[in-house]
């Protein structure tokens, strides 16, 4: 065998090793944001929201991208979403993100903001939620107009509420990327030095 075709050997053999010594690990959960269509005043809900992982969260640090189009029959749609520029979020309280469900606390609020072009105030197009008992509020604004306002107490207010947490979004996909084991560091370097000696007495038997 030559230098050259035992070097690919050599690259070939790690490479699959390696990717037997990888696991995954959780980089976030994405969501179904959760369609009220009980207060949203006819209008629709549809997207994505994403949280680095499950846990409980009192920061709006957990959330990573949302992508969220408000859509009505005969009406212009409207998108909040991280990628749109001086786009923003606010959360206190707690979010509580499991496999399933992401779920917002009393007396916590979670408001995704869009400043628009030639108007400059982001509170005058934004979704909140505020879950905070007999104050609770749960709306869509559009360029200083609502286009749903709901204002009730915590169970009237918002549809998706069980033991006084709001159900924001839904159907959790988990986000893995792949990593190395470091315990299977050890088995790659012994696979790997196997297969150098073995390729060098071969070369030796030849010789």
């Amino acid at each position: 065998m030559t230098r050259h075709v035992r070097s690919w050997a050599i690259a070939a053999l790690a490479v699959f090793a390696l990717a037997g010594a990888a696991t995954r690990s959780l980089a976030g959960i994405i969501y179904t944001v959760t369609n009220d269509l009980t207060h949203q005043s006819e209008w629709s809900l549809a997207g994505t929201i994403t949280l680095s992982g499950d846990g409980t969260f009192n920061n709006a640090r957990a959330v990573k991208a949302w992508d969220i189009t408000a859509s009505k029959t005969g009406s212009p749609s409207h998108r909040y979403s991280n990628v749109l520029s001086d786009a923003s979020v606010l959360s206190a309280g707690t979010l509580e993100a499991t496999a399933s469900d992401l779920k917002l606390g009393g007396g916590s609020f979670l408001i995704f903001y869009a400043t628009l072009p030639n108007v400059g105030d982001a509170s005058m197009s934004q979704l909140r939620w505020v879950n905070n008992g007999d104050q609770s509020v749960y709306t869509g604004k559009w360029a200083g107009t609502d286009l749903w306002l709901s204002e009730a107490n915590s169970a009237n207010a918002y549809s998706p509420s069980v033991g006084g947490l709001w159900t924001v979004a839904s159907g959790g996909t988990p986000i893995s990327i792949p990593e190395i084991d470091p315990a299977g560091i050890g088995s790659v370097l012994a696979l790997v030095t196997g297969a150098l000696g073995l390729l060098e007495r071969r070369r030796l038997k030849t010789a």
